[in-house]
């Protein structure tokens, strides 16, 4: 089997994932899951809270959430409409989704709880992200994200560099924004202090991700790593720029027992607006 496609594809192009796609990500994201459902236990919630979740993506954790909270509500929030179509299978009588940019947040006073799983690190305004969170926020409301940090993925990173800058890929990224906004600890807590949160922490914390198989990795890898990277490349680009970050992270991540190991590092945050 040739390592850069598990599925037996020996060019690796019938896992091309070129956009977003909500119920592919649902497939491929149970560690993110595992996070987001640590975060909300945490939460200790009364079962009233009217709460918005900032990125939901395929809805899994909105949807938890909506089920602690039978007296009140969840909004999920997500700027890839594709993404929702899996959301909206999950909404109950307390879960509602829509499509919307968290950098558009214009809430106010409407939310006993903001939390946001994995999705903030796609945005890289975060003055505007705290301003606006706080103006969402009712009073004694509190926010808790979870988001990639310094350090994050060093090795997909340094894979997808590397093609970037090599031929037949580099013309296409000469005005490529990247997508990603991976915070210091320090940097993230000079934001805060200039917040309108006067109550707040913030720490780092390793996640290091241990994938079973390559099948896993990849999945990973193509959504949704891969999909802004995709956007800029002419078609016939696509699957050879995939194939090589893929063959590449298959061989640098690779651990002696067949499992692979790639270093996550995640912000958390938590901050209470002032009653």
């Amino acid at each position: 089997m040739d390592p850069v496609s598990p599925t037996g594809d020996k060019k690796g192009t019938s896992r091309l994932v070129e956009h977003w796609d909500g119920h592919d990500y649902e497939r491929h994201s149970s560690h993110q899951r595992k996070w987001g459902t640590h975060i909300i236990q945490e939460l200790a919630l009364r079962g009233d809270e009217r709460i918005l979740d900032l990125g939901c993506g395929d809805g899994t954790l909105t949807c938890e959430l909506a089920g602690l909270v039978p007296r009140g509500s969840v909004v999920g929030v997500d700027a890839a409409p594709e993404m929702l179509e899996a959301a909206r299978a999950k909404c109950g009588t307390n879960m509602e989704v829509a499509v919307l940019d968290i950098n558009t947040l214009d809430f106010r006073d409407a939310f006993d709880v903001v939390f946001s799983n994995a999705a903030l690190h796609w945005i890289h305004d975060h003055a505007a992200v705290l301003r606006n969170v706080h103006r969402a926020l009712r009073p004694g409301g509190i926010l808790r994200a979870q988001f990639g940090g310094a350090g994050n993925c060093p090795n997909l990173l340094g894979c997808v560099q590397r093609q970037m800058a090599a031929s037949p890929f580099l013309e296409a990224f000469t005005r490529f924004h990247w997508p990603w906004y991976f915070p210091s600890l320090t940097d993230y807590e000079q934001l805060l202090s200039v917040s309108p949160f006067t109550e707040w922490r913030a720490w780092l914390e390793p996640k290091d991700q241990h994938f079973p198989s390559a099948e896993a990795l990849v999945g990973w890898i193509d959504n949704p790593c891969l999909i802004p990277f995709l956007q800029p490349l002419p078609a016939g680009l696509r699957s050879p720029f995939r194939d090589a970050v893929v063959a590449d992270m298959l061989a640098r991540t690779r651990q002696p027992n067949g499992a692979y190991l790639e270093p996550f590092r995640r912000m958390n945050l938590w901050a209470r607006k002032m009653a």
